[in-house]
């Protein structure tokens, strides 16, 4: 079966316009996932905060797969000034 270039740009912009189309829907879709995930790890982080440490294991979930607390860093409001005698 051999299509003729008119029908063959037909076809083409009828599956570029269908693959854009799941393109938005996967963008969309993972977007969800990543709010979701962020969800999972703040849940994960405050129940790490409320339960007591326990040796390898907080909570039943290893320690390996936990993330780590976000440290608040403290920097000095104004710079020191460095002597040069």
């Amino acid at each position: 079966m051999i299509m003729d270039p008119a029908s063959l740009k037909i076809e083409f912009d009828k599956q570029l316009k269908d693959a854009e189309a799941k393109i938005v829907e996967a963008e969309k879709n993972l977007k969800q996932l990543n709010e979701y995930k962020t969800k999972l790890l703040g849940g994960l982080e405050t129940l790490e905060l409320l339960s007591p440490k326990t040796e390898g294991t907080s909570g039943g979930v290893p320690e390996s797969s936990q993330v780590p607390p976000v440290s608040a860093e403290v920097t000095p409001s104004e710079p020191t000034a460095v002597s040069s005698d």
